[in-house]
């Protein structure tokens, strides 16, 4: 159960570290995608400045083709951020299942432990008249409730550790003082 639970809590982690990258990765594609647009936009009014200079047919026509590739280049940037919308609402998404997935384990810990109590007590009643056999399923019981408190009680403590590792990784602390130093 030990080795079961530091593999969930490794494969948590990797998962946690691939959607920080993933974060970083879409932080840099907004960044770069929104310097790209001013630089369309400033070329965009520089070629119109341009094509207002100039009077005549060909001014025209050149600007009317400066101003279909403008929309064509804008065309493919909308169409790169409506893609990294989507991949980002996958981020979130995945994001919030992992945030669930230890309280779900939680609850189900807790669920088997009241179920088993209700299952057990049951059983170990029914010994009709046999002292030997009711303390021994009693024992039984105790054992088995045992084995399940602690279950959860790792659970928990897993789950506790998982969330203070999570929070820690946001916002920065604020520096303590030396004790020496002030």
């Amino acid at each position: 159960m030990v080795l079961e639970a530091q593999r969930n809590r490794q494969t948590t982690a990797s998962a946690v570290e691939g959607l920080r990258l993933q974060a970083a990765e879409n932080k840099a594609l907004i960044s770069s995608t929104a310097a790209a647009m001013e630089r369309m936009e400033k070329r965009a009014t520089r070629q119109i400045e341009e094509a207002v200079s100039k009077i005549g047919g060909e001014a025209s026509r050149v600007l009317t083709a400066n101003l279909a590739a403008a929309n064509e280049r804008a065309q493919l940037i909308m169409a790169g951020t409506a893609r990294l919308a989507a991949r980002q609402l996958w981020s979130a998404s995945a994001a919030m299942f992992l945030t669930l997935l230890p309280v779900a384990t939680v609850v189900a810990g807790i669920w088997m432990v009241i179920g088993g109590l209700f299952a057990g007590v049951q059983w170990a009643t029914d010994v009709d008249g046999s002292v030997w056999l009711g303390i021994g399923r009693w024992l039984a019981v105790v054992c088995g409730l045992s084995a399940a408190a602690y279950g959860l009680y790792a659970g928990v403590r897993w789950t506790a550790s998982l969330i203070g590792a999570w929070k820690g990784a946001g916002m920065p602390q604020w520096p303590r003082r030396r004790k020496g130093k002030r």
